[in-house]
């Protein structure tokens, strides 16, 4: 649904909804193929090795959490980066998007998992807090939960990061960057669990959505759409798949070293710069693929909040093999393909117009005038 506050971009609906399905793949991936090769509860430290770029896209599929960090600093910015925000509208319309689904999700996992309930668990997983390692646990319902809550550290400090760039100009948001950098250098010689404090913390994701503002600042005062752009968003594809492709290659996801100090600073920088370009490539699309890519942006945040229970029900079923080919990776693959991903998005829409919408239409305007005006 279209918010009332900010120009709306079609080709940011087309980015969620890729992300979306980039995650379940992501997920299905790892876990349908371990459990084909090695018949266990999965484990990370067995990382899965890319043939390929493409491959690497899917093994390495967590990379599309960056991409909505990415996004969620870009979109922000470019809506109130010249105008007056009413920042008590902001963080309603913020609980309005998020928490619906949020919360009945979290309170079906409570449901079925009532043997893992805890209070003050419960409590940190609603404020703010589902990516501790004492949030509550709701299985296959609150797996995801993480992110969301790394997301609304963001949202809490937004207000500061737009105050700082209107008073210090963008270069402090390089400024900031180059700090959390130091940050997790120091960490790194603390001998501080890396991959915890930088994939699952604002103190590694921080650089995502700063580099998010970054792009949205250069798009208010630069980006046109043209030929220059469209080859940027080739460019910015080759780039991404490039390094995922590195970074798989030496370990990947699984790593827990020094990788984990920058490795999020390059892989939001490389996304950043397909995003820019995708945003005037899509000027080509016919009208059939827009929409249909738009429809499925519209459903993506059910898509992520959903994607893990439908995974997990069809991989303790043995639902997970109904067609097999020669490769683990594949056979996850054209699985996800042909049943799951169909049933996900199936099930996504549903809880999209029956618990996402009707509180997403209770969403106002919060920028009141440009600064200025």
């Amino acid at each position: 649904m279209k918010s009332t506050n900010y120009q709306y971009i079609s080709a940011l609906d087309h980015l969620r909804g890729f992300a979306a399905i980039l995650v379940l793949f992501f997920h299905g991936g790892h876990f349908i193929a371990y459990k084909i090769t090695y018949g266990s509860t999965y484990d990370p430290s067995n990382w899965l090795k890319a043939n390929d770029p493409f491959s690497a896209l899917v093994i390495e599929g967590h990379t599309a959490v960056s991409l909505f960090f990415v996004l969620s600093g870009f979109i922000f910015t470019v809506g109130a980066i010249q105008k007056k925000i009413s920042y008590l509208g902001f963080y309603r319309n913020r609980i309005l998007r998020t928490y619906p689904l949020f919360i009945f999700i979290l309170l079906a996992g409570v449901l079925v998992y009532p043997e893992n309930f805890d209070f003050w668990g419960l409590l940190k997983s609603i404020f703010f807090m589902a990516n501790s390692d004492t949030a509550i646990d709701g299985g296959a319902f609150t797996f995801v939960f993480w992110s969301i809550a790394v997301e609304w550290h963001f949202y809490l400090i937004f207000p500061a990061l737009i105050a700082l760039v209107r008073s210090r100009g963008w270069k402090s948001l390089l400024a900031l960057l180059i700090v959390f950098l130091f940050i997790r250098c120091i960490a790194y010689f603390q001998n501080v669990d890396m991959r915890e404090i930088s994939y699952w913390s604002i103190i590694g994701r921080i650089d995502q959505f700063v580099i998010g503002m970054l792009a949205g600042i250069y798009y208010r005062s630069k980006f046109r759409e043209s030929l220059r752009f469209d080859i940027q968003a080739l460019l910015g594809l080759i780039a991404v798949l490039s390094v995922l492709f590195i970074f798989n290659q030496h370990g990947g996801g699984g790593l827990n070293n020094h990788v984990w100090i920058y490795w999020t600073t390059i892989e939001s920088s490389v996304w950043a710069i397909f995003v820019l370009g995708y945003l005037s490539v899509t000027r080509h699309f016919p009208v059939f693929i827009n929409k249909g890519l738009i429809a499925l942006g519209t459903v993506s945040y059910s898509i992520y909040l959903t994607h893990f229970i439908v995974l997990d029900f069809f991989m303790r079923n043995d639902f997970d093999r109904i067609v097999t080919t020669e490769s683990a990776l594949g056979t996850a693959v054209i699985n996800i393909s042909l049943f799951i991903m169909p049933l996900v998005i199936g099930l996504s829409s549903i809880t999209y117009y029956f618990v996402e919408r009707p509180f997403l239409e209770r969403r106002k305007g919060y920028i009141q005038e440009k600064i200025g005006a």
